[in-house]
C-alpha cells in the first residue's frame, strides 16, 4: 500500500505472511458502506479499485501527530490479490496503537486479521548498514476476485519537519479519497499542490479541514514513464503555531533554514583533517586541481556506509568523525568534502536532491529528497565551459554541482538521474530551489569502431573498440570494476548475444577503468562463423554488427511522458574487408532523420574491397510528452529498419 512521504521515497512493501481466518469476523459499517459504492466503469485490465482511502492527521505539537488511516479495496482480477499485502512503517520511537484488517468474499464469507497476527520486521532500503525503520505487515485472508479488503491503523508519528504530504493516485483507480487535518487551537496551515489543480477543503464540526477527491485515474505502468510519485496528484500540508514572521513558512527558504540549523556545527575541522588536506593539495595552486584532489579522496578513500537512526536520517555526522572512520552516507560525504574544501579557501553548500527525476515539484516545498550532494562555489573568472554541471543561484554565484558519493563520475559531471531536475540549494542561512542542468549530448558519448575481415564462407573476425564518457562510462565502470576477467568476459558475451549468434569472444581488454577523468576504453576481439548469410550466388551482410538503439514500443494509447536517463551522442563505424570472391551488388539507402528531440543518420560507402558503414544517434531531450508517441514510434521504426538492413554481395563470375 502507499504511505505518506516523510524523508523516505514513497515505496511499496509486499509480504508473504498468511494467517488462518476467523469465523467470528465482524466487518465494520464504514467498510460495508464503502463496498456499497456505485463505481464508474473500468477497463477489463483493471486489477483492483480503491473504494476508500482515508487519512486523519491530528497535530499534537510541531513534531508529533496522530495518524489514523482507513483503506478499502475491491479486487477485480487475480492480479489484484497483492492489494491484500498490508504494511505500515514505523520510524524510531513512533508508536503503533492499533492495526486491523477485514475482508469478505463474493459469497459474503468474512475474514479478519487482528493486531497480534501482524508481524514486525526491519526494513532495508539497499543502501544502509542500519536504520531504525520497521514494518508491521500481514496478508489479509480471502483475497480473491470479487473480494473486498479493508485495512485500518492508528500511529503516533514523530515529524522532523512540520509538514505532511499525501499522494492521492496509485497504480489502480481510486474511487474516493479523504485527507482530514485537525490542528490545536490557534494554529494555521498552508496547503500546496503538485500535479493537479488545488482543491478547497471543507470545514468539519470539530474544527478540522477535509479534502475530498473522487474517481482518480490510475497511474498505470507504462514503459519508461516517470515514477508514480512524480505523476501522482499530491497535497502538502505545512502547519505551524501562532508566531510572528511566519510568512515564509512552507517555503523553500524555510526548508533551507531548517537544514542550516540542523547542520550548523557539522563542518568543523580537526588538526589531523587539516593536515590531510595539505597533503592532498600539496603543489596544487588553482581551483580545479585542488577541488579534484579533494573530491577524488572522498570518492575513493571514504566508503559509503549508511547508519540512520532518528534525526540521523537527515542530519550528517560531524566531519571529524567521518574523517576518522573513513565511512559515511551521502550527507556525511558531502559534509566532509565541504569541510576539506573550506580548508583551502573553496566554499560549498549542501544540495538536497532526489534520485527520482520529477518527484521534487516547485509547487510543493516538501523535504521529499533521498540524496545529499554538494554545490561548490566557482571563483570569479573560472571558465565554466570545462564543466557540465554548473548552475547560477539568484545571488549571481555560480556553483559546480558534484556528488561525492558517486565513485565513477568525475568532478564537473553529474550522472543522468541527477540532471534536469529540481533540488534545494542550502545557502546563506536559507534555501533556494535550483534546477540542475541537462548535459549536452557531446558530454555523454559512446563511440564504437569495428574492423572485420569477411571470408567467402560468411565468417567475420576482427575487433570492436568502444570509447565511453559520461553516463556511458559510469554504467560500464559500475558493472566492471569489481568483476574479474572471467566475469567481464561473461558480461560482454551476454551483451554481444543480443546481436550475434554462434560467435566466439576471444579477448576482452578494459582500459582506464579506474581513471574516471578519462574515457573508458574496451576492446573486444571476436569471430563469428556464418555471420554473412549465403543465398545461392548472393551473400547478405548486416553492417551493423552490435549496438541496438531502437526501442520496442507497443501500440497501446500512451498516457504518460517518456523519460530517458540522459542526453546522448552515440556513433558506430564498422569497416569490412570483403573477400575477393564477392563484390557489392546493392546497398541500403542512407538515413537522415531529425525530429528535434532526437536525430539519426547513417550511410554506406564502398572503396575497392572495403565496405564502410557509419551512423550517429543523438538524443537531446530526456522527457517526451505522451502526445509525441507517434513521432517516437516513427523514429524507432526507421532506426530498427536501418539496424537490420543488409548489404547484398554477389559472387564474382
Amino acid at each position: 500500500m502507499r504511505k505518506p512521504s516523510k524523508r523516505l521515497q514513497w515505496f511499496y512493501l509486499a509480504t508473504a505472511l498468511l494467517f488462518a481466518t476467523t469465523s467470528h469476523a465482524t466487518t465494520p459499517d464504514w467498510v460495508r458502506q464503502a463496498a456499497a459504492s456505485t463505481l464508474p466503469t473500468y477497463t477489463p485490465e483493471t486489477n483492483a479499485v480503491v473504494l476508500l482511502d482515508d487519512v486523519n492527521v491530528k497535530i499534537l505539537s510541531p513534531v508529533e501527530y496522530l495518524e489514523h488511516y482507513r483503506r478499502v479495496v475491491k479486487i477485480l482480477r487475480p492480479e489484484g490479490r497483492d492489494e491484500a499485502d498490508l504494511s505500515v512503517y514505523l520510524e524510531g520511537k513512533e508508536k503503533l496503537h492499533s492495526i486491523h484488517c477485514w475482508s469478505f468474499d463474493r459469497s459474503g464469507k468474512e475474514f479478519e486479521l487482528k493486531d497480534k497476527e501482524f508481524l514486525e520486521r526491519g526494513v532495508s532500503f539497499g543502501y544502509d548498514l542500519y536504520n531504525d525503520v520497521r514494518m508491521r505487515t500481514g496478508v489479509c485472508p480471502g483475497a480473491d476476485p470479487g473480494s473486498v479488503v479493508a485495512f485500518e491503523y492508528d500511529v503516533q508519528r514523530h515529524g522532523w519537519v512540520n509538514e505532511f504530504e499525501w499522494g492521492f493516485q496509485e497504480s489502480i483507480p481510486v474511487h474516493e479519497s479523504h485527507v482530514l487535518l485537525t490542528l490545536p487551537q490557534g494554529w494555521e496551515y498552508k496547503a500546496q499542490w503538485a500535479n493537479g489543480a488545488p482543491i478547497e477543503p471543507s470545514k468539519t464540526g470539530d474544527g478540522g479541514w477535509e479534502w475530498t477527491l473522487r474517481d482518480l485515474i490510475a497511474v498505470e505502468h507504462e514503459p519508461m514513464r516517470p515514477s508514480t510519485w512524480a505523476l501522482s496528484m499530491r497535497l502538502g500540508l505545512i502547519y505551524f503555531p501562532p508566531a510572528p514572521n511566519i510568512s515564509s513558512a512552507g517555503s523553500w527558504e524555510a526548508l533551507g533554514r531548517w537544514y542550516t540549523q540542523l547542520t550548523s556545527d557539522r563542518r568543523m575541522p580537526s588538526p589531523e583533517l587539516s593536515q590531510k588536506v595539505l597533503e592532498l593539495t600539496a603543489g596544487k595552486t588553482d581551483f580545479d586541481a585542488k577541488a579534484r584532489a579533494l573530491s577524488s579522496f572522498l570518492q575513493t578513500d571514504v566508503r559509503y556506509v549508511a547508519i540512520e537512526i532518528g534525526i540521523g536520517g537527515y542530519q550528517p555526522h560531524p566531519a571529524v568523525d567521518i574523517f576518522h572512520a573513513r565511512y559515511g552516507d551521502c550527507k556525511d560525504k558531502a559534509t566532509l568534502l565541504s569541510t576539506m574544501l573550506h580548508e583551502v579557501g573553496i566554499e560549498s553548500n549542501y544540495v538536497l536532491i532526489s534520485t527520482y527525476r520529477g518527484t521534487v515539484s516547485p509547487a510543493l516545498s516538501s523535504p521529499h529528497f533521498n540524496h545529499a550532494i554538494l554545490a561548490i562555489e566557482l571563483p570569479a573568472g573560472t571558465p565554466v565551459e570545462r564543466y557540465h554541471s554548473v548552475v547560477e543561484a539568484k545571488s549571481g554565484k555560480k556553483y559546480l554541482i558534484f556528488d561525492p558519493t558517486d565513485p565513477y563520475t568525475p568532478l564537473g559531471d553529474l550522472r543522468g538521474e541527477l540532471q534536469d531536475t529540481y533540488a534545494l540549494l542550502v545557502a546563506n542561512g536559507g534555501g533556494e530551489l535550483i534546477h540542475t542542468p541537462l548535459a549536452k549530448p557531446e558530454s555523454n558519448q559512446l563511440s564504437r569502431t569495428g574492423h572485420f575481415t569477411l571470408t567467402a564462407d560468411g565468417t567475420i573476425s576482427g575487433e570492436i573498440s568502444e570509447s565511453r564518457s559520461g553516463d556511458h562510462a559510469f554504467r560500464e565502470r559500475a558493472s566492471l570494476v569489481h568483476a574479474n576477467q572471467k566475469e567481464r568476459t561473461e558480461q560482454m558475451e551476454q551483451r554481444l548475444s543480443r546481436s550475434l549468434k554462434g560467435f566466439t569472444l576471444e579477448n576482452v581488454d578494459v582500459q582506464q577503468l579506474e581513471h574516471t577523468e578519462k574515457n573508458l576504453e574496451v576492446v573486444l576481439k571476436l569471430n563469428n562463423p556464418g555471420y554473412g548469410q549465403i543465398r545461392g550466388p548472393l551473400m547478405l551482410l548486416r553492417p551493423r554488427v552490435i549496438g541496438e538503439k531502437s526501442l520496442a514500443l507497443d501500440r497501446k494509447p500512451r498516457h504518460f511522458p517518456f523519460q530517458f536517463e540522459d542526453a546522448t551522442r552515440e556513433t558506430d563505424v564498422y569497416e569490412f574487408e570483403l573477400p575477393k570472391e564477392y563484390s557489392v551488388d546493392d546497398l541500403p539507402e542512407p538515413v537522415n532523420v531529425d525530429m528535434g528531440f532526437a536525430a539519426y543518420h547513417s550511410k554506406f560507402e564502398v572503396a575497392g574491397n572495403k565496405l564502410r558503414y557509419s551512423r550517429e544517434f543523438i538524443r537531446r531531450e530526456v522527457l517526451l510528452p505522451a502526445e509525441r508517441v507517434e513521432e517516437l514510434r516513427k523514429m524507432q521504426g526507421i532506426i530498427g529498419a536501418d539496424e537490420n538492413a543488409a548489404v547484398v554481395l554477389k559472387r564474382n563470375s
